[in-house]
């Protein structure tokens, strides 16, 4: 249940990082469904218009929800482009449908889309909700390279939460070292991100909470962990962010894109494959900090514990069952 219109602006959650493949659309449809199962009124934005990951999530999750007829918690998603005004998820996805769930370069090459980032109509969205004070949140998925549309949604970010893999190969997108025995330096991207938010600072006097979060982790810590945490911990203070654990290496996160669902919900005969991902998730979201503790026991995440209550429930009288049963076989006498 959503609550009540909002008296002050929405606060803005961008999902940076300027290399593909970082599991930002992931983090924002979890990010997403945590805020409206705590209550809130959330729109949301994919400005990664080569792959569209967020809007075709988001239209997957649509599709599940019709054809098993169960409600899906969705938020208010606005497009960015020139040929889709004022265009509902649901018309999008029939143009997606159009296209088919292509490949990158079948979208660009579509005429379906426009793949010109339309910096005015994006903002203009933007103050179009801040108006209505309508939304709680606006959370906003951005492609990657260093973007002018993009450097511009993250210089407007309340919470900025950049996920990196936990390599230090992917490290180089914080971390620019030319020789091993300098001292780590902050990247192009860090550079760029960390005057626009800056700039943010000395305009609106808002401050920005910058958490990169070390994504597809090792289960055990591994030197590579060790040497990525002590980069880490000389360029956040340099750059200004702070660190937050991600999430580990899970297949169930890839293969939930496809139902559109994640791993807070409450969906017989998926909870058991995804409570550990679900536990890892619900200790992230505490991290970030954008919903408070009280509200993470609202009314859908106690759906939640209640689908895992039934399911153990379930699997018990399943067992018991088969033992009985065993028990009456071998108890058989035999030559009958």
């Amino acid at each position: 249940m959503r609550r009540s219109v909002s008296r002050s602006p929405p606060h803005v959650v961008v999902i940076g990082n300027q290399k593909g493949g970082s599991g930002k659309s992931t983090f924002a449809m979890h990010i997403i469904v945590a805020l409206l199962k705590a209550g809130r009124c959330v729109a949301s934005f994919d400005l990664d218009l080569n792959q569209l990951t967020l809007t075709r999530y988001l239209g997957n999750r649509h599709e599940w929800a019709r054809k098993h007829e169960q409600k899906l918690e969705l938020p208010d998603h606005y497009p960015v482009t020139e040929e889709l005004p004022g265009s509902t998820l649901g018309r999008l996805i029939s143009r997606l449908k159009k296209i088919g769930r292509a490949h990158k370069h079948d979208l660009i090459g579509s005429s379906a889309l426009s793949h010109s980032a339309d910096l005015s109509r994006f903002t203009s969205q933007l103050k179009k909700i801040e108006r209505g004070r309508k939304h709680d949140f606006i959370v906003i998925d951005t492609p990657g390279g260093v973007q002018h549309l993009s450097l511009n949604a993250h210089g407007m970010a309340d919470t900025l939460i950049t996920p990196i893999n936990d390599s230090l190969v992917d490290l180089d997108v914080l971390v620019a070292m030319e020789q091993s025995n300098l001292e780590p330096q902050p990247s192009l991207y860090a550079t760029r991100v960390g005057r626009a938010l800056e700039a943010r600072r000395k305009v609106s006097g808002r401050t920005t909470d910058w958490i990169v979060v070390r994504n597809r982790l090792e289960s055990i810590e591994s030197s590579n962990q060790h040497q990525i945490t002590q980069v880490m911990d000389v360029i956040q203070r340099t750059v200004g962010f702070r660190v937050a654990r991600g999430l580990l290496e899970r297949p169930v996160y890839r293969e939930f894109f496809a139902a559109g669902l994640t791993v807070l919900d409450a969906i017989e005969g998926f909870s058991s494959a995804a409570v550990p991902a679900r536990l890892e998730v619900q200790s992230l979201i505490r991290e970030i900090g954008l919903i408070e503790e009280a509200d993470l026991e609202d009314q859908g995440f106690h759906e939640i514990e209640t689908a895992e209550a039934n399911e153990v429930v379930t699997a018990k009288k399943d067992r018991s069952e088969e033992a009985e049963t065993n028990t009456s076989v071998s108890g058989l006498p035999t030559g009958s």
